[in-house]
């Protein structure tokens, strides 16, 4: 009788008495702080933060220390995984009657710029996993580097092989841009960043755009996870193929390269000559006129790698649900950085802490989910989504079978606007969550509104290896998401992605920030609370009505089948 009353009581509480779903998700709306995500922001960014340094494992420190202090279990997951840091670079520029010019590929700070002392422990601009070697050779003028544009030098008669590749950023992938290069016969391969695209107006600190000094780095590692263990995890002991048939893989670049600056760029294409290259092929205004060449601009190019086994943490934090513990809905974002990462990626780490905060209130006014909520803060995205590959790897058969949703936030402030992206069973949900969050550059609007008034007003979808969602579509099949309020910002990957450029341009109030992390949460919310999962798969259904339409055959008859007419 005590256990019967009991188990009515319960009944009776849970369906009268405790708050329904609609009630946390409100009050977690309510509780957005902007000086919190700020601080964390700060404290995040304090340093440069590449994957494996001392500097990243003390912002690892930060997540684990606020995760914690909420009561919430987190633990740090390590992996040891192949890196890629430059021990020498150097680039000269010379041509017939012309004494030869070294770049000095360092990028300026500033006047006043409180981030000059710690700007020391920026990482040298190189691209990661490019092959060690030399070349000096004729400059080819590449354009975006991408294969149609090869193509085209092929038709004008534009001999790439051997010469030194320049192209510039803007339509592909980097990795794209060298193995490009490297297919159409390049000895080396050099990558600018263009003034039209990237400086239109005031450069940073007197605009948001890239400062004429600034350099975009980055990866150029072509798969995702750790390239000495590709398909299984990277635990301590594990096997693992040698470094140099990791480096040897169609995935690695094969040949040197190095990014440089939109100076540096416009100055070696000053002397090259050759046709005019196309219209769509020009700089900005005020720029030189852009030639095909080859030459008589010679390049002389030298890099020197080092690809080391080195230890990643990626930090694990739990509230585990009440009526279905053994489901999940995991939340991520990385925190490794190429230089101080206020964008990309600490200020979606700033959100994910922000969002854990007001979880821990709503936990504080009697709120358990239904079902368990993960919250993953990775390291070593930018060398090639490795901690998040690593850790799907190897908890792959728990995670294909109680993952209810991955919800990812990678450059979480960029600007203005909405971007979103997702498997097509959460386009509605999507929606739904926007239109309860309010527009943090209008306070009378919701994020809805400033979503479909924006360019990307279209939920994108999760394809390539863009972000940490990667290996859990890709790899296990799990629903997915990817948002961000801003679509891309001029110093992405350059020593300027520091707090000073977010407080200034990206997110003055940090409104943006509260923005994210309310709708971030408000579907986890809703995926975790719910008794019946929000999926809409009517989105699913027209998807593949454009992309995958059906041609109906006859049905044969019995007379018609092999088996039968033999």
């Amino acid at each position: 009788l005590p256990l019967l009353v009991g188990a009515l009581f319960a009944t009776y509480y849970h369906l009268l008495v405790a708050p329904a779903p609609s009630y946390y998700q409100s009050l977690f709306l309510s509780l957005g702080s902007n000086d919190t995500a700020a601080a964390h922001l700060r404290a995040l960014t304090v340093r440069p933060h590449l994957a494996g340094t001392e500097a990243n494992a003390l912002a690892a420190d930060h997540v684990v220390s606020t995760l914690s202090s909420l009561s919430f279990p987190t633990r740090v997951t390590p992996y040891e995984v192949l890196l890629s840091y430059p021990v020498g670079r150097s680039l000269s520029l010379s041509a017939p009657g012309r004494d030869a010019t070294a770049f000095a590929l360092v990028q300026d700070t500033y006047p006043g710029d409180p981030y000059a002392a710690a700007s020391a422990e920026v990482v040298p601009t190189f691209l990661a996993y490019a092959a060690s070697g030399s070349a000096a050779a004729e400059v080819v003028y590449a354009n975006y580097g991408r294969r149609e544009d090869y193509a085209y030098l092929a038709s004008r008669g534009v001999n790439v092989t051997g010469k030194v590749a320049l192209a510039r950023y803007g339509k592909v992938y980097r990795g794209d841009i060298v193995k490009n290069a490297r297919d159409a016969g390049a000895a080396a391969a050099v990558i600018f960043t263009d003034p039209k695209d990237y400086t239109p107006g005031k450069a940073f600190p007197d605009g948001p755009w890239m400062p004429p000094t600034g350099v975009q780095v980055g990866s150029t590692f072509k798969g995702v996870g750790d390239p000495t263990t590709p398909m299984w995890a990277s635990s301590e002991g594990c096997e693992r193929v040698s470094v140099a048939k990791a480096m040897s893989t169609h995935d690695m670049p094969g040949i040197p390269a190095l990014p440089v600056s939109g100076r540096d760029g416009e100055e070696i294409l000053r002397l090259v000559g050759g046709d005019v290259a196309p219209e769509d092929w020009q700089g900005g205004d005020g720029a030189p006129v852009y030639r095909l060449g080859p030459g008589p601009a010679v390049l002389n190019l030298t890099y020197t790698g080092n690809e080391t086994i080195a230890t990643i943490q990626n930090v694990i934090s739990v509230i585990e649900g009440k009526e279905e513990p053994d489901r999940y809905v995991i939340l991520g974002n990385h925190r490794d950085a190429w230089t101080f990462g206020a964008a990309d990626p600490n200020s979606g780490t700033a959100a994910l802490l922000e969002l854990a905060q007001r979880l821990s209130k709503l936990q504080n006014k009697g709120w358990r989910p239904r079902r368990t909520i993960i919250l993953c803060n990775w390291d070593a995205e930018e060398y090639g989504l490795i901690g998040s590959t690593e850790w799907v790897e190897e908890n792959r058969a728990m995670l294909t079978s109680r993952t209810v949703a991955y919800l990812n936030v990678d450059v979480g402030v960029s600007g203005s606007g909405v971007d979103a992206s997702a498997t097509p069973q959460l386009d509605e949900l999507l929606k739904q969550a926007s239109k309860k969050v309010q527009n943090p550059d209008n306070g009378t609007e919701s994020l809805y509104d400033l979503w479909m008034a924006s360019d990307s007003s279209l939920i994108g979808r999760l394809g390539g290896g863009g972000s940490d969602y990667s290996a859990f579509v890709q790899h296990i099949g799990i629903p997915s998401v990817d948002m961000a309020i801003g679509s891309g910002y001029a110093v992405y990957h350059s020593l300027y992605d520091d707090f000073t450029w977010m407080e200034k341009y990206g997110d003055p109030m940090f409104r943006r920030h509260v923005a994210v992390a309310s709708i971030w949460g408000l579907v986890a919310l809703r995926l975790s609370d719910e008794e019946i999962l929000p999926f809409n798969y009517s989105s699913y259904a027209t998807e593949l009505e454009v992309t995958c339409p059906l041609e109906l055959s006859p049905i044969p008859t019995f007379s018609e089948l092999s088996i039968f007419s033999q």
